[in-house]
């Protein structure tokens, strides 16, 4: 296991490579985005303390649709994978931990799915910012646009004309952040 760092905008995986280790982020915010049949989306962010690594690659061995990139600086513990491998498939109890941890993301993606597929868009918007405030300080547009599944176009026309309830002050405090920083 290393430690290592990384300046804002560095790949730690790149599209088409090989994922080769598992990263334990201690700090920082990274991007995660698939890119399929030549198009792109952010599919998620991941903030510190958080485990980190495209597993469909890592664990096939095959080149990955998705791109790694640090949206700040990051710092974090890399286990590459061959040890990795070797000591979850001779301990029964790190096997489990990591057969729960995949089920656990799986979960998460099946509810952010669910979420895109119920919610309208400003609700979408406002989960972002309950779930992700300090991405939301450091993402582009662009890409907040892309997570929550709308254009850039539409995330302005949503943040400009959004209706705030009395208990989300917090939220419409971070939207006016987001509006005040993007017209400086």
């Amino acid at each position: 296991m290393k430690f290592r760092t990384a300046k804002k905008g560095e790949y730690l995986l790149d599209y088409l490579e090989i994922e080769n280790s598992v990263r334990f982020l201690t700090s920082g915010i990274v991007k995660c985005e698939d890119h399929f049949k030549n198009k792109s989306f952010v599919y998620d962010f991941r903030a510190a303390p958080i485990i980190l690594s495209e597993t469909f690659s890592l664990f096939n061995e095959i080149p990955s649709r998705v791109t790694l990139e640090t949206i700040t600086d990051c710092e974090y513990l890399e286990l590459p994978r061959r040890p990795l491998l070797k000591l979850l498939f001779s301990n029964l109890d790190l096997a489990e931990f990591a057969t729960k941890g995949v089920a656990n993301y799986l979960g998460l993606t099946h509810y952010k799915q669910a979420l895109l597929r119920t919610l309208s868009a400003e609700q979408r918007y406002k989960h972002f910012l309950l779930e992700f405030p300090q991405v939301a300080q450091t993402a582009k547009l662009s890409d907040i646009a892309s997570y929550i599944g709308v254009t850039q176009q539409s995330l302005s026309r949503i943040r400009q004309n959004i209706t705030w309830g009395k208990n989300e002050l917090k939220l419409k405090s971070l939207n006016n952040e987001l509006e005040l920083r993007n017209t400086l």
